[in-house]
């Protein structure tokens, strides 16, 4: 294995993380760069490209000036997904970057359904409809700034155009690519179907590589701000999503990994494109012909940060015992498996009795049960998961860990990784520059765990009433929160 050392830069949606790499996958150093998420009406979720630019260039001249600038063997990539960024011929972004949260698309949504089923778009693409995804963002631009429109040369993601103006190479990575709507899955290529359908030609999409293309370093005035050698291969990536799973050492089928952060996923891995029957699991790729089948719900810990600060209470001790209402913490709609943006938080049961503990604890389970719901899908459409290992913020502490396991049913392997998109930019690294040709030859010590938790056979069985609760709540209400957003109150 190389001696060397591997930049990492992680483009989320509210910070740029870069870490450096040892030979050996271990994190000798990290530091991030905060940009925010404006909303200028509502729906809208922009940020600005060249913030994010310059929260790499910032990060980056820190790690390097911590480290003999030769030490450096690449810079790897993995990024947020879904986000979409439009420029003219030179590259200039034409509008703001849009993110995974931007929702304003919601009426073509409903506008391009009666084609998206017809046509059978779901088996091309694994995508289910939604606004998170290129379709009705492009319609949406097309619609309202025809103007802007015209002046369009190229679409691309957040990572693509920092790429391009690192390399001078236009490429889009295949996992990135995966998670626009814009994809054929099984032939692994831009689909021209869905192109026609909107309107586009597939020249505005730029060509695609797998997650391990590589070019050098071009950028004269970012080698000279930063420290970084000039001509040091620079690794696309892909998706911060499924390389969390690579990260993880999760990249085989049937292994899965629920993420629980701010958000929330759930991916287990498979050897081929993943299609469900019932259109509610998207499926992204990874690399080497390895899929992530998966479910993201929107509404993870920031569900108990609300709830907290709006109590002004802390942390609760968990009580199988406490009296306390049932919540639904639909708070910002819901992605997986119901895929509804009118979706809103409900508090069942709710009496005079209940404590601010009681709430507390509700939200915990809550965001346990949506999990569930996600993990149940994958079950049915993937089969059972032979490993099962969680992490993020909200999983990582006491109480997300015991009820995930608990709510869930099954022991899982907790994460002891910070950073486990990064770490799998890392792994791509090493495989693009010739150190390993399968990720079958790292060692079982790459991918260390905290321990496993197994779930407690008594509270599983009062989780099992309360989830099968949980879901008719949501099927009853359904209907009503339409009828109900109708009314611009939520």
């Amino acid at each position: 294995m190389t001696q060397g050392l591997f930049l990492c830069a992680d483009i989320g949606t509210s910070s740029l993380k870069v870490c450096v790499f040892d030979q050996s996958g271990n994190i000798l150093f990290s530091t991030k760069r905060e940009y925010p998420t404006l909303s200028p009406a509502p729906g809208y979720a922009e940020q600005d490209p060249g913030e994010i630019f310059s929260a790499l260039a910032g990060a980056v001249k820190e790690a390097v000036s911590s480290f003999p600038g030769s030490s450096f063997e690449a810079l790897s990539f993995d990024t947020m997904l879904h986000s979409l960024l439009l420029v003219d011929g030179n590259f200039t972004p034409l509008a703001p970057l849009w993110n995974w949260m931007d929702t304003r698309s919601f009426q073509e949504v409903e506008e391009f359904r009666e084609s998206y089923e017809k046509e059978r778009l779901y088996e091309l693409t694994a995508a289910p409809l939604h606004t998170i995804y290129h379709p009705s963002r492009i319609l949406w631009f097309r619609k309202h700034h025809g103007g802007l429109w015209e002046r369009v040369s190229k679409i691309l993601s957040i990572k693509d155009w920092v790429l391009v103006q690192l390399t001078g190479e236009l490429c889009c990575d295949c996992s990135t690519a995966s998670g626009t709507g814009l994809l054929e899955v099984q032939r692994k290529a831009w689909s021209r179907k869905m192109c026609d359908l909107l309107g586009i030609s597939p020249e505005l999409l730029p060509p695609l590589v797998e997650p391990d293309f590589a070019a050098p370093l071009m950028n004269r005035e970012f080698a000279a701000s930063t420290g970084l050698p000039l001509g040091i291969p620079v690794v696309w990536g892909g998706g911060d999503g499924p390389f969390a799973n690579l990260g993880e050492g999760c990249f085989r089928e049937g292994e899965m990994v629920v993420s629980v952060g701010s958000s929330g996923a759930v991916r287990m891995c498979a050897l081929r494109p993943v299609i469900d029957p019932g259109k509610r699991a998207w499926c992204y790729y990874l690399a080497s012909d390895i899929w992530v089948g998966g479910g993201a719900i929107n509404n993870g810990g920031i569900v108990f940060s609300w709830m907290r600060d709006l109590l002004r209470e802390g942390e609760v001790t968990l009580d199988l015992s406490r009296r306390r209402p049932l919540f639904l913490p639909f708070l910002t709609g819901e992605r997986s498996p119901y895929w509804d943006p009118y979706a809103r938080g409900i508090l069942f049961g709710l009496s005079f009795f209940h404590t601010p503990e009681a709430l507390l604890q509700a939200a915990y389970e809550s965001v346990a049960f949506s999990i569930r719901a996600v993990f149940d899908m994958l079950r049915e459409v993937m089969g059972e998961p032979r490993k099962v290992v969680i992490g993020g913020g909200f999983a990582l502490s006491e109480n997300g860990k015991r009820v995930l396991c608990d709510v869930l049913g099954v022991p899982v392997a907790v994460s002891s990784y910070p950073s486990s998109s990064a770490k799998g930019a890392f792994l791509v690294a090493l495989k693009a520059l010739g150190y390993v040709r399968s990720f079958e030859e790292f060692p079982e010590e790459f991918f260390p765990t905290e321990g496993q938790v197994t779930p407690d056979a008594n509270a599983h069985a009062l989780y099992e009433k309360l989830f099968r609760l949980f879901k008719r709540l949501y099927e009853v209400n359904a209907p009503l929160f339409r009828e109900f957003a109708k009314l611009g109150l939520a």
